[in-house]
């Protein structure tokens, strides 16, 4: 009987023991919750936040960290405030993917008015006297551009996507300066392995820029506003998600 009462206080004990024990599991995890939470809300403007962080060690691999790295280099080295003024010129219009529209057009189906203008405009181009580019970017040094163009804001997205930035066919462009050496456009995109092309993922990365050197660095590639119509690029965007 006393061996049964002995053992009855060990069974308590132990469960007393062991929700303790889960109590203390338990408020440790609620207080880790809270620490990530008020952390994520201090430093929600900065770029790398603790939960962004776990992020990434959890879905980046070693080409993600390559990219990672390389974009911080790029922002490291890259000034506070730019130099580089965009063109103020009459405003080209960003190349359309018309055949998206193509059977629609054929079924005579109902495009909005400002689509259906805006076809016709592009169809109206002349793109005759455009002249491919032999000095141009590289798709790195494309990416490299754009990130100290615009910083964190587009590094962070293609962080966040374990995206890189692919250049496409590039047009020699007219000279806007006397200090300029080189200027091409081209339409660029975001890709990565997941799901391939990704377009400009979102603003403020765009789809087409100019790309220009400068006699002052001449082997340094610089963004700015596309200054030239240029046809859509198909073989750059031949696989859209």
């Amino acid at each position: 009987m006393k061996s049964s009462q002995q053992d009855f206080e060990k069974n308590a004990t132990k469960k007393s023991a062991v929700k303790k024990i889960v109590k203390i599991i338990g408020v440790l995890f609620l207080i880790l919750i809270l620490g990530l939470g008020i952390a994520e809300y201090i430093y929600r403007n900065e770029k790398e936040t603790p939960l962004y962080k776990i992020q990434q060690h959890l879905t980046y691999n070693k080409e993600d960290w390559a990219n990672y790295e390389n974009n911080k280099r790029i922002l490291a080295s890259s000034p506070v405030n730019s130099n580089i003024t965009d063109v103020a010129s009459a405003a080209p219009e960003s190349p359309i993917d018309t055949l998206i529209w193509e059977n629609t057009i054929k079924n005579k189906d109902y495009i909005p008015d400002e689509v259906l203008s805006e076809i016709n405009r592009y169809k109206a181009r002349d793109f005759s006297k455009l002249i491919l580019a032999e000095n141009k970017p590289t798709s790195e040094e494309a990416q490299n551009a754009i990130i100290t163009h615009y910083k964190n804001e587009v590094s962070k997205l293609l962080d966040e996507y374990k995206a890189h930035i692919q250049m496409g066919t590039a047009y020699n462009a007219p000279l806007q300066s006397q200090d300029e050496l080189v200027r091409v456009t081209a339409m660029v995109s975001a890709f990565n392995k997941e799901r391939g092309n990704l377009g400009n993922i979102q603003m403020p990365l765009d789809v087409i820029y100019d790309f220009v050197q400068y006699k002052s660095e001449p082997n340094v590639w610089y963004v700015s506003d596309f200054s030239q119509n240029i046809p859509y690029d198909y073989k750059l965007n031949k696989e859209r998600w």
